[in-house]
């Protein structure tokens, strides 16, 4: 993946990893763009070119030859604070471009193609021979014209597996909370990755378990319309750790059924040794190959602690994308609403510090955010179905409300950008699982 720095545009980091995937590059690299006038280039061609006159862009590659961008294979060119090697840096004429637009079209097509043209030149191509010049200039058309593409996946599989920590390990936010606890995923939340002209919508939906309430038939419901008509592809994710069940392999022969391409992760890797992982590989084998299409595309050992394999499965995505455009704009991470969020956190906190204290654990009701004061204040119901839980919430002199929302309140002003003032209110409502009033103000 591509890092730009300096003068960097949404339009250029898309157009760098469009590049990205076409040249097929490994590892991530990382770019500095300067947007300058003609007077700098100038200066910048005549100290480094010793030529005295402004041309439209300058590229100044840092690598002599290109192959996977990783520390090993570039120790001198990789910068730990940004984890990528340095390609190069890239400067751009705006005079230039103002000067060129009027003949060859836009100014946002020009800028975008000047910065195309900087970086093949960074990545080793060059126009001095007809030949190279011809190949050049139908890349840099290639680039410029690719077309959004877009896929649907949803992520299934039983709880506690890991999958909302893969969501949040691709989209690179927290879009589903993540505890110890079964269950910590109540409704099908939508994360959204895009780099370059690809988008990923992940449809992070709760495991698979028999409903035994109103709460629980909800959560049923999101996992049956995500494996139903809303997924483009289905991405069934196993827990490493507790081996492959009958209920498994049911499962994904039921899945080979329908259309939708399968994939299989082998999630939590950095728990387990190869002779705990090779067993649920193997049994996974035949599933490789059979007819009609109607197999599992692949099977990918992952791990979202220590990153294993997380580029592999976004590149196997990628390539499921389709044509059609974005179906979100490409700076969303996530189309829930803020009070979703604010609640969500809040109850993986509660999750965390409460850990089996509570069985049956908490909803969260949001009933305020006022951004219209700063801090920001919010105000939120903890709700519990006993009396004996409320006071286990609490905790003595309010110690544990106070963790709850201490922790919680960091996390929520990561995710507003803003400081904020959180008020947690422990309310008794017993049954609330099945009650759709309490259910609709918690947001399922």
């Amino acid at each position: 993946m591509f890092k730009l720095t300096g003068d960097v545009r949404d339009g250029f980091s898309r157009l760098a990893n469009i590049a990205y995937d076409l040249l097929d590059l490994k590892g991530n690299v990382s770019v500095d763009v300067e947007i300058i006038d003609d007077e700098k280039m100038r200066e910048l061609n005549f100290n480094t070119r010793e030529v005295d006159f402004a041309t439209d862009v300058l590229s100044f590659p840092a690598l002599s030859e290109i192959k996977e961008f990783t520390q090993k294979n570039y120790p001198d060119d990789y910068d730990g604070l940004q984890r990528a090697v340095v390609l190069g840096e890239i400067a751009i004429n705006e005079d230039a471009v103002a000067r060129q637009a009027e003949e060859y079209g836009t100014g946002e097509r020009e800028i975008n193609y000047l910065f195309v043209h900087g970086l093949l030149h960074l990545l080793g191509y060059d126009h001095i021979e007809e030949n190279d010049k011809k190949q050049m200039r139908a890349l840099e058309e290639q680039i410029l014209a690719a077309q959004d593409k877009s896929v649907v996946v949803a992520v299934v599989g039983r709880p506690n597996a890991g999958k909302s920590s893969l969501v949040n390990a691709i989209v690179g936010e927290k879009v589903s909370i993540v505890s110890p606890k079964p269950q910590t995923t109540r409704d099908r939340i939508t994360g959204i990755y895009t780099a370059g002209n690809k988008q990923i919508v992940f449809l992070d939906t709760p495991g698979m378990f028999k409903p035994r309430s109103k709460l629980d038939e909800h959560m049923d419901k999101s996992v049956k319309s995500s494996l139903g008509g809303d997924a483009d592809v289905v991405v069934v994710v196993l827990d490493c750790t507790k081996g492959i069940t009958a209920d498994d392999v049911k499962f994904i022969e039921e899945r080979l059924k329908f259309r939708a391409p399968l994939y299989v992760v082998v999630n939590k890797t950095d728990l387990k040794g190869y002779d705990a992982i090779y067993p649920i590989l193997e049994k996974l084998n035949p599933y490789m190959s059979g007819k009609d299409g109607r197999v599992v595309r692949d099977v990918i050992p992952t791990s979202c602690r220590t990153g294993r394999n997380i580029d592999v499965l976004i590149n196997a995505l990628k390539a499921e994308c389709k044509e059609g455009g974005f179906l979100f704009p490409p700076d969303e991470y996530t189309d829930r609403p803020v009070k979703f969020m604010i609640g969500e956190i809040v109850r993986e906190k509660a999750l965390l510090f409460l850990q089996d204290e509570i069985p049956h654990g908490v909803g969260v009701a949001v009933m305020k955010v006022d951004e219209g004061k700063s801090p920001v204040h919010i105000t939120a119901d903890v709700i519990v179905d006993k009396q004996s839980h409320k006071r286990i919430v609490i905790g003595d002199d309010a110690a544990m409300i106070k963790r709850i929302g201490s922790s919680a309140r960091r996390d929520i002003e990561n995710l507003l950008g803003e400081q904020v003032y959180l008020e947690l209110f422990v309310k008794v409502r017993p049954g609330w699982r099945d009650r759709q009033n309490i259910l609709r103000d918690i947001g399922y």
